[in-house]
């Protein structure tokens, strides 16, 4: 991951922090600021309970605790919720033992350069118990969950920095099988990873973003869980730390979206229709790019781009709805230069208009970004 140059002195948790700024372009009502922990890495938005709302997860390595943010349903959250699990820098929700309730696939960073899969199974209150972990290989940095091969359980991809893929098989009973490696060509560093039907086979395939060489390496299921050759996708060049799956042009073919820090980019790889891609486009939005979501924010019809930064402001693209994209538009979520390395979308208000949710790792707080629209 990629660590800060200072930490928080204190863990605070408690109520609605009173610090807020200004929002860009009257897309979203000023920053509201939520305690998360003291660094709060990267999150995820889901619905933990019966309530309806939707609720953030997130990983705070720092204090070695996962931060749960209960909503509720009008763009406000309740008092954190926490729980101990060594240096979580990432992790993913599925329901991984068929209960109906939402459960963590969580990367824990080690210390000692092994990471390890966490499975944490939910209560449907917000709460968790660990089932167990798995070892995975050398600084994992990514995970997504998808039924890869098909049986209705949930499995779990992590990118490692040995240059892996590892794919974990689920039981439907909480637990993971040993798992498939596959290697990335080149010498490469993954990072981010994600799921999602490339190939329109139903099956879903592996998108890897390669810090490394500044690529995209893209994995296809063979339909039953297993997967093809890596191909691999220039991105720009530099350090690629992110990825996202997403049909920019409503085509019925899955695009892919990258962050390039290196080169303070967005970058843009449109499927051909046979899972191959056109060269990267890429957008600039005058901060370093660490994280990217994908959401209809407007709702126009077309899917925009919301990406963090982690220094500076984070920024918006508003997608025309042929693959191409606008002027980036500043989102005003920083505390002093202190940005995020995360991005999630939700509708947190139940309005039916995509918010957002930063965390804003050197300072323990969660930016939310309420729609407008």
């Amino acid at each position: 991951m990629k660590c800060s140059t200072a930490w928080a002195s204190a863990l605070i948790l408690g109520t609605l922090s009173l610090t807020v700024v200004d929002a860009s372009a009257g897309q979203f009502k000023r920053a509201v600021y939520y305690h998360g922990g003291q660094a709060p890495y990267q999150a995820a938005a889901t619905q933990l309970t019966n309530s309806g709302n939707l609720d953030l997860v997130m990983a705070d390595y720092l204090s070695d605790q996962i931060v749960v943010l209960l909503g509720k349903g009008d763009g406000t959250f309740q008092k954190p919720i926490k729980f101990s699990i060594p240096s979580p820098v990432a992790l993913a929700v599925g329901d991984f033992n068929g209960d109906g309730k939402e459960d963590l696939a969580v990367v824990e960073y080690g210390g000692t350069g092994e990471s390890a899969i966490t499975i944490l199974l939910g209560d449907g209150t917000g709460k968790f118990r660990q089932s167990a972990s798995y070892p995975s290989g050398v600084e994992t940095t990514g995970v997504a969950v998808a039924d890869f091969n098909g049986d209705g359980h949930q499995d779990v991809a992590v990118a490692n920095n040995a240059g892996n893929v590892m794919v974990f098989f689920g039981t439907g009973k909480g637990t993971l099988k040993k798992p498939a490696s596959y290697v990335l060509p080149g010498h490469t560093i993954p990072y981010g990873i994600a799921a999602g039907d490339l190939n329109g086979n139903h099956h879903p395939d592996l998108a890897v973003a390669e810090d490394g060489d500044g690529s995209v390496a893209v994995l296809l299921n063979d339909g039953t869980g297993k997967f093809l050759k890596p191909v691999t996708y220039n991105a720009g060049g530099g350090e690629v730390v992110d990825v996202k799956i997403a049909d920019l042009r409503d085509d019925g073919k899955q695009d892919l979206v990258v962050a390039n820090f290196s080169l303070s980019a967005i970058g843009v790889l449109l499927n051909q229709g046979d899972a191959t891609f056109a060269p990267v486009k890429l957008y600039h939005p005058q901060c370093y790019a660490d994280a990217v979501v994908i959401a209809d924010f407007n709702l126009d019809g077309h899917l925009d781009v919301a990406v963090a930064a982690q220094q500076g402001n984070s920024a918006l693209l508003y997608g025309k709805g042929d693959g191409t994209f606008g002027a980036p538009v500043p989102i005003k979520d920083e505390i002093g230069t202190n940005g995020g390395y995360s991005i999630v979308a939700g509708d947190f208000k139940n309005d039916g208009a995509p918010d957002l949710a930063i965390p804003i790792e050197l300072n323990g707080k969660v930016a939310i970004l309420l729609n407008t629209k």
